[in-house]
């Protein structure tokens, strides 16, 4: 691709990244001391990410992994810090591990890096779009340096566009319409990867010797170039959608599906996220949304597309003016944390499973109470382990449905207080 052809080579031919690229900058100063460093690039798309790290990966001399955060299985992290440590015990030296997307590696993923980066045997390298701060985890942040790429000016994207071109009139010897390079700052703004993958696909056309903007538009029109599904507007543009749903923003939530819709869009990749989102931020706010999820998802794979996509639009509504309720998703994550921390806890003799008479000579199931038994339908039995006993993951919300939620929530919790109470007695 052309963006390839023209990627910058050397820090000299980075633009608008001076406090990384110029010459008393960060990554320079890397480069010029052969120094291996765990860090993070942050910055919009399209501004020079991979590019600054691919000049770095060039001046370094160790094993270099790649791989992307999408599709990098926790098994596959394990693996590779596992070879790094016996690369490291061996040459004295760590692997580098580059992942493209590291916002999208999980908790898990990510503690993984920690010990390995701890001992130097593993030394990470990311590019995000999103901010670390928010979906890195404070361990690994502690470990790694983050850099931030400025926003490029339209001088800096004038000054790239214009090398493109020129560059292609040199090797196609196709001339251009004089107000290109301005064309095609008001389409891509400072998207410069874009904006030169637009020009690929151009000079791919039959222009008869000169490229005229009218021509491109109608192109560009017709072309998913606006939006990259293998590349970052994939994830941005799905983020933008969960966020402007999140924050009951109906008109931008139709525009960023829209968006989606006219890409070409994997459609059932947009109803999953949906049916997270009813789940993460709505909950038990109103039960209905996961149901009427479910239904569209259905429906969708009745009817298929277009005619289906209707559907989306149908659910995209609905969420976006549903009451938002994040206790659930809140309540996930608190109880995957103690439970990480606690996993050594036995379960309680009195609630394990009873099978055999060995078992029940050893106390299992002995003062177990069923709760039908009873006429409150419920007891005072213990059935977390005891250094759990004050333990509170979920706590209901006064909005939309878990109003009744909560009622429910506030009677058993009294109902059980009073039966304590007077056992006690």
């Amino acid at each position: 691709m052309l963006s390839e052809e023209l990627r910058p080579k050397s820090c000299d031919e980075i633009i608008g990244q001076d406090n990384l690229c110029g010459h008393s900058g960060s990554i320079r100063k890397l480069i010029e001391k052969n120094s291996i460093f765990s860090f993070i690039l942050w910055g919009e798309p399209g501004c020079g990410k991979t590019s600054i790290i691919e000049i770095y990966l060039k001046n370094t001399n160790t094993k270099i992994l790649r791989t992307t955060g999408s599709t990098f299985s926790l098994k596959e992290v394990k693996n590779f810090c596992e070879q790094g440590e016996k690369y490291f015990n061996f040459y004295k030296q760590p692997w580098i591990v580059f992942v493209d997307e590291i916002h999208r590696l999980n908790k898990l993923q990510q503690d993984i890096f920690l010990s390995y980066i701890e001992k130097g045997s593993i030394a990470l390298i990311g590019a995000t779009t999103e901010n670390p701060s928010f979906e890195i985890n404070n361990a690994l942040l502690s470990r790694v340096k983050v850099f931030k790429l400025n926003p490029l000016s339209k001088q800096d994207v004038l000054k790239i566009n214009k090398r493109a071109i020129e560059y292609v009139k040199e090797k196609y010897n196709i001339e251009f319409e004089d107000n290109i390079l301005n064309f095609l700052y008001e389409i891509f703004g400072s998207d410069v990867r874009s904006s030169i993958n637009s020009i690929d696909l151009i000079i791919k056309q039959d222009f008869e010797g000169k490229i005229r903007t009218e021509k491109i538009k109608n192109i560009l029109s017709e072309s998913k170039v606006f939006y990259d599904k293998s590349e970052e507007y994939h994830y941005n543009i799905i983020s933008a959608l969960h966020k402007s749903i999140r924050n009951s923003d109906i008109d931008s939530s139709l525009y960023w599906l829209a968006r989606m819709l006219i890409s070409g869009e994997d459609r059932k990749y947009i109803l999953r996220r949906l049916i997270r989102i009813a789940g993460e931020d709505i909950g038990l706010s109103d039960p209905k949304a996961l149901e009427i999820s479910l239904n569209c998802f259905k429906a969708f794979e009745i009817l298929g597309e277009p005619e289906g996509d209707i559907f989306l639009f149908y659910l995209t509504v609905y969420l976006s003016l549903a009451p938002k309720n994040n206790s659930l998703y809140i309540s996930e994550a608190k109880a995957k944390d103690i439970a990480k921390k606690t996993s050594d806890l036995q379960v309680p003799l009195h609630i394990r499973n009873l099978e055999t008479e060995l078992m029940k000579k050893e106390g299992y199931g002995k003062g177990y109470l069923y709760a039908h038994d009873f006429k409150e339908k419920t007891t005072t039995m213990k059935t977390l382990p005891k250094e759990l006993d004050s333990l509170s993951l979920y706590i209901p919300q006064s909005i939309g449905f878990e109003k009744e939620i909560l009622k429910r929530y506030n009677y058993w919790k009294e109902l059980k207080k009073r039966l304590s109470n007077k056992n006690n007695k």
